[in-house]
């Protein structure tokens, strides 16, 4: 993962939202998350959701802050930037979601959610090695829950940067 780009989407938040910009939560240590994702049971090419929770670690939500402005994504929908601690109880209920609905086994531990909709929608990294990162779209009330969103982490990074300057929906949605 390229350390320019965080550091790219960080100035571009902060340009465009300095209220989100300040609610950003300290990163993790890349050891510390290696052993949460390890104790819950997270394998494949973890190294992006690593890379993102050791810049920051999720955002404190403030009832006080539309959500429009709690969203690292301008004009795309409320989807939020939770806590690593939070986002790995959603991983885990991906298992539960599969044993209810039969479309969501192939969710269950391929894709670990970056973002969530505060509903039934996640913006996900695919760990299966061979898959260049992607990121995907997941909703779980589709027929077909999972949809391409970028070929890789690194083209979602840079649509969120060019999303944010431009203060324009990620190309994805």
């Amino acid at each position: 993962m390229n350390p320019l780009l965080f550091k790219a989407l960080e100035q571009a938040i902060r340009d465009r939202n300095p209220v989100l910009a300040q609610r950003l939560r300290p990163g993790r240590s890349e050891a510390a998350n290696r052993r949460s994702l390890e104790r819950a049971g997270v394998t494949g090419c973890v190294e992006p959701v690593v890379a993102l929770f050791s810049w920051k670690n999720g955002s404190n939500l403030d009832p006080s802050v539309p959500l429009d402005k709690a969203s690292p994504f301008p004009k795309s929908g409320f989807y939020l930037f939770m806590p690593l601690s939070f986002i790995l109880g959603h991983f885990q209920g991906f298992h539960e979601f599969a044993k209810h609905n039969p479309s969501m086994k192939e969710v269950a531990g391929r894709y670990f959610p970056l973002f969530w909709n505060r509903s039934t929608g996640w913006l996900a990294v695919d760990l299966k090695p061979s898959s260049n990162s992607r990121v995907v779209l997941i909703e779980s009330q589709a027929d077909e829950p999972v949809l391409q969103a970028y070929p890789s982490f690194d083209d979602f990074m840079a649509d969120a940067i060019r999303a944010n300057c431009e203060n324009a929906s990620l190309k994805c949605f």
